[in-house]
């Protein structure tokens, strides 16, 4: 095998107060136990340059923000049903002030064709679009109320959350809204020759009219 392509995700840094940000490649993945899928990708990548260390194989891992847009509407299906299709009010998203980045399901698409050629140098590299939005943009393009929130109120609710037995594993993503995970992108650009054609609000406007056009909302 001459050249592999993995996809991880920026959960792999784990969500700690004291990573610098923005995030660059090179900060360590230390994953965050309180959440599944963050701990499991540090875990993951962990495996992979274990398994390839000393090996001639070019990799290419990609480090996405949360991709949305078209076809990817996990950002939407997140929340439960009974509260997206609310009939009779509107939901209302509390909204402590944590930046998060999108990336549009295309942009990714355009990295990992890329990495396949070979257009730049094995290696790791974060993916996202410019600009950042808060729970608050993504509340009113839903068409949702929204109302700030302390972040002692998140931490309170996310160590709860992780008290708490029989909880669905989406209910740990809460520890995602504690602190930020911005990413730079620099490398990407100039060293894959990368350039998405999708900024963060683009891609949010893209996913919710995706969204309701399937009756997701």
């Amino acid at each position: 095998m001459k050249r592999l392509v993995y996809t991880s995700s920026v959960a792999a840094y784990g969500f700690h107060p004291d990573n610098p940000q923005p995030l660059m490649e090179d900060v360590p993945t230390r994953g965050t136990d309180a959440h599944y899928y963050s701990a499991q990708k540090a875990e993951l990548e962990q495996t992979l340059r274990e398994t390839l260390e000393g090996s001639e194989v070019e990799t290419y891992l990609f480090r996405p923000c949360i991709v949305a847009g078209g076809d990817a509407l996990a950002l939407v299906e997140a929340f439960p049903k009974l509260l997206r299709k609310a009939p009779l009010a509107k939901p209302v998203l509390p909204d402590p002030g944590t930046p998060f980045q999108l990336v549009h399901t295309e942009d990714v698409a355009t990295a990992l064709a890329a990495a396949v050629r070979g257009d730049g140098p094995p290696g790791v590299y974060n993916l996202a679009g410019d600009g950042t939005i808060q729970a608050g943009d993504l509340a009113r393009a839903l068409g949702w109320l929204t109302v700030p929130m302390p972040k002692l109120g998140i931490d309170v609710a996310a160590e709860a959350i992780g008290r708490l037995p029989f909880m669905p594993a989406q209910a740990s993503w809460i520890n995602a809204m504690r602190v930020p995970v911005v990413m730079d992108t620099a490398r990407a650009r100039t060293e894959l020759g990368w350039a998405p054609e999708h900024d963060t609000r683009e891609t949010l406007a893209d996913t919710v009219a995706n969204a309701r056009e399937r009756g997701l909302l």
